[in-house]
């Protein structure tokens, strides 16, 4: 990716003036530069537990981006798409401050560990707002949010499919009721997704996952975003290219940097989501891949038993997109084979009309 040149605008009200900077512990954000450090968050019997954190401060007043990757922390090119930010964004040309966090959860990072903290056994995404004095992940939790998120405007969370999950990218929000912040944040996930984007309401049909930063996040005035690319642990350039021209194209609509954003057409909103299991135990086989657009009653997959006896045909339930596709060739009752968007056509969305590819 080439630089990108400063955008000259402001957004309303908590602007930091050029002055003031982002300090993140004893990293010191200073106006035109780029700082960047660790933030120890506990330790094991053989040394800290630190974060990589990186403050990029522009020249130029503006709101202040929070950039997260690897809460999940084999779901790489999330995690590779903020290091290469990190090094590319150049203070001279942007206005605010960009915070990123190339590696959330390093003690998943090293021990390739999915979903779960090795340490503890806690999903990171499950436990927010966490605890100062709970376990690794709880305070690992409560530092992201109270020291680093909490202090941004705005905040993408980049996620994708993890070791065992093929999926379709695409971007949530949860809203708040807030109608200035549902706005921006329904903006950035029509700018970040390719065709679908979901927007989780509580007591809704897509209610939100409460335990999750981008959750707890919303609930402390952050405009935060989740955003998914990538499948299975793999670090395809093409995923780790694409979230960097959204991240970008999401600074230019906030004004962080010159140019505008494009934003794909004929995007859908997704209503609900459907999840599809096996009831028997053996070797799966199916060729649905993610975004094929299922039809109810459609064979999705066979499961065959040791014999290679079909032993269950399963169907889909009703019509949807295909959104994750698990990769494991056997199965056992109740695990999981694909689950599926229901969405329609976005309604019309006039702050972001004249930004629409055709």
């Amino acid at each position: 990716m080439g630089h990108v040149g400063c955008g000259g605008g402001r957004e309303p009200g908590r602007d930091r003036t050029v002055s003031e900077g982002v300090r993140i512990r004893d990293i010191s954000g200073k106006p035109g530069t780029t700082q960047r450090g660790l933030v120890t968050i506990g330790e094991t019997p053989t040394g800290p537990i630190n974060v990589p954190v990186v403050i990029i401060s522009g020249k130029r007043p503006g709101p202040t981006l929070c950039l997260t990757a690897g809460v999940h922390a084999t779901e790489y090119p999330g995690m590779d798409a903020v290091m290469r930010l990190s090094h590319e964004l150049r203070p001279e040309d942007i206005s605010g401050v960009v915070i990123a966090v190339p590696v959330v959860n390093t003690v998943m990072f090293g021990a390739r560990s999915g979903f779960l903290n090795p340490i503890d056994g806690q999903n990171l995404n499950r436990v927010a707002p966490g605890r100062p004095d709970g376990t690794l992940s709880e305070v690992l939790a409560h530092v992201l949010l109270n020291e680093i998120i909490g202090i941004a405007d705005y905040h993408l969370d980049c996620h994708g499919g993890d070791l065992p999950e093929a999926l379709l990218p695409y971007a949530a929000y949860n809203l708040t009721g807030d109608a200035a912040m549902d706005e921006k944040g329904e903006a950035i996930c029509r700018i970040y997704s390719p065709r679908v984007f979901a927007l989780y309401k509580d007591g809704g049909p897509l209610p939100p996952i409460t335990g999750s930063v981008t959750y707890q996040a919303t609930r402390r005035g952050v405009v935060s975003v989740l955003t998914e690319t990538g499948s299975a642990g793999r670090l395809d350039p093409a995923d780790v290219q694409y979230r960097i021209r959204r991240v970008i194209d999401i600074m230019r609509y906030l004004k962080m940097l010159d140019g505008e954003p494009q934003v794909a057409s004929g995007q859908l909103q997704a209503v609900t989501q459907f999840r599809v299991t096996a009831r028997r135990g053996g070797l799966i086989r199916t060729d649905v891949k993610v975004g094929d657009e299922l039809k109810a009653g459609q064979l999705l997959a066979e499961v065959v038993n040791v014999f290679g006896d079909v032993v269950e045909r399963i169907e889909a339930p009703r019509d949807g997109i295909a959104r994750i596709v698990w990769t494991h060739r056997v199965v056992n009752t109740g695990d999981s084979i694909v689950l599926c968007w229901v969405a329609e056509p976005a309604p019309p969305f006039p702050s972001l009309a004249a930004y629409t590819k055709p």
